[in-house]
């Protein structure tokens, strides 16, 4: 008779052990999430504390980040940034109803879409987590790596995979471009 595994720990588990990974404030790795190849864990927050990885995007080889200046700003437009190990880059999910919140380390706001925009091209931004109330802030990552908002229906992309430092983030309508694929 065969074990039987519940998928969200398998991903933990192996993320665990692959991904370089934050816990609490401590950097505990260092490999890119390109070197590593993994992709999100849901549920891996239920190993103890939060994990933080990076948010890789495939097509651009740049990481989804909170601008320096200001981390502490709710409505800042989210951007890409060279990789590196700023917390501004790290991020965890929280469940939550339909989802997953993606929380930033550095400023311990979440991924939202902004009045819950359904426009093409709006830029996603960091605002206080809500727990998941209206779905802007719900995300979940399908099986070709693009996260999509729970109320948009849209996906997180870099557009035109433009390799600009400091490119704004934005929703589009969710394909199969690689600036649409995302590596935790």
């Amino acid at each position: 008779m065969g074990r039987t595994f519940r998928l969200p720990f398998a991903l933990a588990a192996a993320a665990l052990l692959t991904a370089p990974f934050l816990t609490g404030s401590a950097l505990t790795g260092t490999a890119t999430a390109a070197e590593t190849g993994t992709t999100a864990a849901a549920g891996a927050e239920a190993a103890g504390d939060p994990v933080y990885g990076r948010l890789y995007n495939q097509g651009t080889g740049k990481c989804l980040a909170v601008p320096g200046e200001f981390i502490d700003v709710k409505n800042t437009k989210m951007i890409q940034w060279p990789c590196s190990t700023s917390e501004s880059q790290y991020w965890t999910l929280e469940s939550v109803t339909g989802g997953y919140q993606v929380k930033n380390l550095a400023s311990g706001m979440c991924l939202a879409m902004a009045s819950s925009t359904k426009v093409h091209g709006a830029n996603p931004i960091q605002w206080p987590c809500d727990g998941g109330d209206g779905g802007e802030q719900v995300w979940a990552q399908d099986a070709n790596d693009r996260l999509m908002n729970f109320n948009s229906k849209f996906c997180l992309a870099i557009l035109d995979t433009s390799t600009v430092n400091g490119a704004n983030a934005a929703q589009w309508t969710c394909g199969g471009s690689e600036d649409q694929q995302w590596l935790w």
